[in-house]
């Protein structure tokens, strides 16, 4: 059954700009939530951006610190068997023209882990100038063996403050026998 309405025209115009106002709406709607939607996508594409770069970086940090070990654990495995830090350091301390001013020598052993231990020499030099400290320390740090300053403590003397006493810890590490 059809029903049939008798409309004026303006009440048709009414009415026709209702349905029309009614259809851009719905198209209105429907495109803002596709937007919506994209821009929520294109912020998780930049966060992910952010995310790989970062991931990135840190790679890169770990590939950098994987050379490093497998260098440090190449020298460790290079190092003579025979080597003995605190001849090696008497004997530049020698050299150098330092040996009096150096008070006392102790050494120990401290293990890391079931692999290697830390070997570590304490050097108490007393009257010793700045110059002849900092050479020391650069030929020990670049003498090829793996050996670093670990600690230092300088303190100037009240009498001369052109000298120092200082207090130097060398260390290395080595594979466990």
């Amino acid at each position: 059954m059809a029903l049939k309405i008798n409309l004026s025209q303006r009440e048709q115009r009414v009415l026709i700009a209702a349905g029309v106002f009614i259809v851009l709406m719905v198209l209105y709607l429907s495109v803002d939530s596709v937007l919506q939607k994209y821009d929520k996508l294109a912020d998780k594409i930049a966060r992910k951006g952010e995310e790989i770069e970062k991931i990135s970086r840190l790679r890169d940090q770990y590939m950098q610190a994987h050379r490093q070990l497998a260098d440090i654990k190449a020298k460790l495995n290079q190092m003579e068997r025979g080597f003995s830090m605190l001849s090696f350091i008497e004997d530049l301390a020698k050299k150098q023209g330092i040996r009096e001013h150096i008070g006392s020598v102790k050494p120990k052993k401290v293990p890391l882990n079931e692999s290697y231990e830390e070997n570590i020499v304490e050097l108490k030099m007393e009257n010793i100038s700045l110059p002849e400290l900092v050479d020391f320390i650069y030929k020990i740090e670049n003498s090829g063996h793996l050996l670093k300053v670990k600690r230092l403590r300088v303190k100037t003397r009240y009498d001369n403050h052109d000298l120092l006493n200082v207090t130097l810890q060398v260390t290395t590490y080595r594979k466990k026998a």
